[in-house]
């Protein structure tokens, strides 16, 4: 059974269904998620740019340009800043778990994830459901006493989302990406991607993961590269990027506790890693975006 709260927001409330579907009309809503607007997202995010422009960072590096009538998609674990924004700008966000993700689209599930792993971030063109997000956000999201709500919501969800999917079907890397991976070769790397999530010192060896997951290390990145066309050490090395990027931006630890929180050996050792991947030392990355 659904249920509807409101988390926050004044004039226009974030609303949530059962904490996994949650609806943000405006930037000012994603911003009230953090105290620094940043949140790393365990919901799959359709970020939906209404008017004017918005550049958001994804996870701690990336900067997209998501312009009016254009929809940026981001998958769930992601680190989602907001960078820079026109003054006329008008922005709705969608966020989704994975299991209402997972229900909600079935079989076409694989669409939307062959999308998301292979490219991890994709602008398409909005225009095609911008009336009916606009119907969504202002009629059966905020609306009222329906007596098949949760219904009503669910089958609205997979309209939206099979739009896209169509969209994703009809783009040239997605359209041409034999998926040899198997129902199996799917579970296994979803779970590999939740414990990862889990962990709060996530720079393990590939083997540490493999042997959570009762597997052998060679069978998990052939899952990973079957599924998603990258290796357990890319995914690994993303995830821990994330959160240093956010540790660095949204708190006062020092280099070095934040160097032992993450589970690194020594400062010195992880500020190594940390410029080996991101280009720049941590005090340069957090004297760089500091508010």
């Amino acid at each position: 059974m659904m249920n509807t709260d409101v988390l926050i927001g004044n004039q226009d409330p974030i609303l949530t269904i059962e904490k996994e579907v949650m609806f943000l009309d405006g930037l000012n809503e994603v911003e009230q998620l953090s105290a620094d607007a940043s949140v790393k997202m365990d919901y799959n995010a359709i970020v939906h740019c209404r008017k004017g422009l918005v550049q958001l960072e994804i996870g701690g590096k990336e900067q997209v340009r998501v312009q009016a009538g254009k929809l940026l998609l981001v998958p769930a674990r992601k680190l989602l800043h907001p960078m820079m924004v026109s003054t006329d700008v008008d922005v709705a966000i969608l966020l989704i778990s994975d299991r209402v993700l997972k229900r909600v689209l079935g079989p076409q599930l694989d669409i939307w994830n062959r999308a998301m792993y292979l490219k991890e971030t994709y602008v398409i063109d909005g225009q095609r459901w911008t009336d009916a997000l606009k119907l969504y956000s202002r009629g059966v999201f905020k609306g009222a006493e329906l007596h098949l709500f949760d219904d009503i919501v669910m089958a609205f969800l997979r309209v939206l989302l099979l739009i896209i999917c169509e969209v994703l079907l009809q783009t040239e890397p997605i359209h041409k990406t034999n998926d040899v991976s198997t129902d199996r070769d799917k579970t296994l790397f979803h779970q590999f991607l939740d414990l990862l999530s889990q962990e709060q010192q996530k720079r393990q060896q590939v083997n540490y993961y493999a042997e959570k997951l009762c597997i052998t290390p060679k069978y998990l990145s052939t899952v990973c590269r079957k599924v998603s066309g990258k290796s357990p050490i890319h995914w690994i090395t993303d995830c821990v990027m994330e959160d240093c990027y956010q540790l660095l931006r949204s708190t006062d630890l020092t280099v070095k506790e934040i160097s032992n929180k993450l589970g690194f050996p020594n400062s010195s050792f992880f500020g190594q890693y940390f410029r080996e991947h991101a280009g720049l030392t941590p005090i340069e990355y957090r004297t760089k975006n500091a508010v």
